[in-house]
């Protein structure tokens, strides 16, 4: 496990920002900068293959949008022309959504999620739609419609996933931020194998339609940089007065940054909360390495034992509730549908709408517990944000393909063994590329926080990143200048 930095420097070490700034200034135009996003995706993405659809004539069009309203006077959105990438599973008007599946016409949407719908009033411009696995099924990213995404740390290893094609296209240097999605570390588990900052936000901060999977379905964003990320979340994180429950009014992320926060109590937690899942030792020393640093900046570091009832979790979360809710999703060629997706529903029909409700119940009562478990003597807990290293790509999937719905994929559930139990919570948990592993690969450490703990999260982000410098750090297959 390493630390080690590349001997190169990136022009940019806050390109959301940076670029934000060089169009609001007049001293770059949007569309040089679209013109030159495209030019590096054309560059590096037919290596990589995170982007599943591009409509770039729509990209330019947005793009001089935003320099006539500049050339006007107007007032821009914070992000005015900065790109972003839109992961497969969300609706846009008059883009098609496939979610990856060939069960899936390309019938263009007719309505825009509350998501891309916040990112497009801030200002962002996209480029294009970012891949996923079938129906977001997986911890890789390949999929029987579009083929194979691959990391850009090393074109031989997965990117994760679901969210695998938005972290592929932010580490690869085709756009700064890419929305994603987190039903159970499908955002955590890309961005920790692409080197990357993840924020899965408590349950309710960020705008939804519908709280997906028992609420545990969150979405966010991907980024390079801490800074980053509490800058698009901040934004994208306005009250939704129709939401069918309301927390209280996200705070400013950003400007809270850079005030330290004071002494806390730590807790390490690096065994799985399934006692049946192995973790490799270089997840461990980087989850302990990252405790160390937070123990030398003045916080007490206490370590941990997962609570029982988090195994129970694991088991009824795919069981019951994700086969319901791949259910109810609508498909035009069902017969399409790989083998094992199948199987992974079948298990809905089996248990009825009784057994649903029952298995819905027995969940949340356990997330209760573990959550008082959990923060009782801890403000904040450190863990792995996986149990494994950067799989080969093809490993998960050839373990779905043979062993769903049961538990028996071994390296798949190593992908989830830290994340699954914060997305039933509904805590905020944050991944960071603190370490690269004897490969030079990636290495994630999660933080989790109780409901609310976004700041708290963020600004720990902020003070590791000094420390660890992640964002001078670039994967072999990076669009470079281009």
């Amino acid at each position: 496990m390493t630390t080690n930095l590349p001997s190169h420097k990136p022009a940019s070490r806050l390109p959301v920002m940076d670029t934000a700034d060089r169009i609001r200034s007049g001293r770059e135009s949007a569309r040089s900068v679209a013109e030159r996003t495209l030019a590096r995706a054309d560059a590096v993405d037919p290596a990589v293959r995170s982007l599943v659809w591009r409509d770039d004539a729509a990209t330019l069009a947005a793009a001089d949008a935003v320099d006539a309203a500049l050339a006007r006077g107007a007032d821009l959105p914070p992000f005015a022309g900065v790109p972003i990438t839109v992961k497969d599973t969300f609706a846009v008007a008059g883009q098609p959504l496939t979610r990856g599946s060939l069960a899936i016409d390309e019938t263009p949407a007719t309505t825009t999620d509350l998501l891309p719908a916040a990112a497009f009033a801030a200002g962002f411009v996209q480029v294009g739609r970012a891949a996923t696995p079938e129906l977001a099924m997986t911890t890789s990213c390949e999929s029987p419609r579009s083929g194979v995404t691959h990391n850009p740390w090393d074109l031989g290893r997965s990117p994760g996933g679901s969210s695998g094609g938005p972290a592929a296209a932010v580490a690869a240097g085709i756009v700064p931020v890419a929305l994603a999605s987190d039903g159970g570390g499908s955002l955590r588990v890309p961005a920790a194998f692409c080197g990357l900052v993840g924020l899965k936000p408590g349950r309710g901060l960020l705008p939804q339609r519908v709280q997906g999977w028992e609420g545990g379905a969150t979405e966010g964003v991907v980024t390079r940089t801490v800074r980053e990320t509490a800058a698009v979340v901040t934004h994208l994180a306005a009250p939704d007065p129709l939401a069918w429950s309301r927390g209280p009014a996200a705070p400013d992320y950003l400007a809270a940054l850079d005030d330290p926060p004071g002494p806390l109590r730590v807790g390490l937690l690096t065994r799985s909360w399934d006692p049946r899942i192995q973790v490799d030792a270089a997840c461990v020393a980087a989850a302990e390495d990252v405790a160390a640093v937070l123990r030398a900046a003045g916080h007490t570091v206490v370590a941990l034992d997962a609570a029982a009832e988090g195994a129970e979790i694991m088991d009824l979360y795919p069981g019951v509730v994700i086969p319901a809710w791949l259910r109810q999703v609508p498909l035009d060629h069902p017969g399409r549908l790989q083998p094992y997706i199948h199987r992974v529903m079948a298990q809905a029909d089996a248990l009825g709408a009784a057994g649903y409700v029952r298995g819905a119940v027995r969940l949340r009562a356990l997330a209760r517990d573990v959550t008082a478990t959990l923060f009782r003597g801890a403000d904040v807990v450190v863990t792995p944000t996986t149990a494994t290293r950067v799989p080969e790509v093809g490993v998960v999937l050839d373990e779905l393909t043979r062993a769903a719905p049961t538990r028996d994929a071994v390296v798949y559930e190593r992908t989830l063994a830290f994340t699954t139990v914060p997305s039933v919570l509904g805590t905020p948990a944050l991944t960071l590329p603190a370490h690269l592993d004897d490969d030079g690969l990636p290495l994630g450490t999660q933080l989790v926080a109780p409901q609310g703990g976004e700041a708290l999260l963020l600004r720990l982000g902020q003070v590791l990143e000094r420390h660890y410098a992640w964002d001078l750090r670039r994967p072999p297959h990076h669009a470079g200048d281009a």
